[in-house]
């Protein structure tokens, strides 16, 4: 194999956030999109768990963390200032912030939108958990705003953690868009979530694909 190959789903944003990173850094990967309920054999080969993304590398080694892909699309670019240009500082808040919205902002969210699969009754308390963190962010985009500084998480400038949520953040927008967009308690963030949502690279990482099968021609992401 002389390709990376990167097996996704389009509407995931743990997917969402590979293929950002991925197209962000100028990586070339074949796409594979993966048919939830139909998952083909060579993903399940090479990863147990078969669940998106998964980066296979041109060097046969397997990456099963959205994350993970990240950071090893950042680091082969030499984008080293989006991890926080080696300041354990920086990188220390990019990976705090990263930390709440996958084990935390990702645990309401589900139970918020998917709220028909656990427990109906708790929806808006799952809501108001998961907007306590979003309004968090908005005040750090609203000090940042106030200094002149661009609307991003770590000192006004984008970075790994910016690329991380911002598919989560979507999601919640996407569940009650009315009510997300007549919020404004989170302007800002809003602002921000807009910057990536028509970014003219966001068409290109949210294409419809057909789910893979080997008799199709395979479809190289990040020309």
């Amino acid at each position: 194999m002389k390709h990376n190959i990167l097996y996704s789903f389009r509407r995931c944003p743990y997917a969402i956030r590979a293929r950002w990173a991925l197209l962000n850094t100028n990586q070339i990967v074949e796409l594979r999109e993966v048919e939830l309920k139909n998952k083909p054999i060579e993903l399940i080969q090479i990863s147990k768990k078969a669940t998106v993304p998964v980066l296979k590398t041109s060097l046969n080694k397997v990456i099963e963390e959205s994350l993970e892909i990240m950071i090893w699309s950042i680091k082969r670019s030499n984008m080293h200032e989006l991890l926080g240009n080696d300041s354990n500082e920086k990188s220390k808040e990019i990976f705090n912030i990263i930390e709440t919205n996958d084990k935390v902002f990702k645990y309401h969210l589900d139970r918020f939108k998917y709220a028909s699969r656990f427990k109906f009754e708790e929806l808006e308390t799952h809501r108001a958990a998961a907007m306590k963190i979003l309004l968090s962010l908005n005040n750090r985009l609203k000090a940042f705003s106030k200094e002149g500084k661009p609307l991003f998480f770590i000192d006004g400038k984008e970075s790994l953690a910016d690329w991380a949520i911002w598919p989560f953040v979507r999601q919640f927008r996407i569940a009650d868009i009315k009510k997300f967009e007549q919020n404004n308690e989170i302007i800002y963030l809003r602002s921000w979530l807009n910057y990536f949502c028509t970014h003219d690279k966001y068409p290109i990482v949210m294409k419809k694909n057909k789910p893979w099968c080997k008799q199709n021609e395979p479809i190289f992401f990040g020309k």
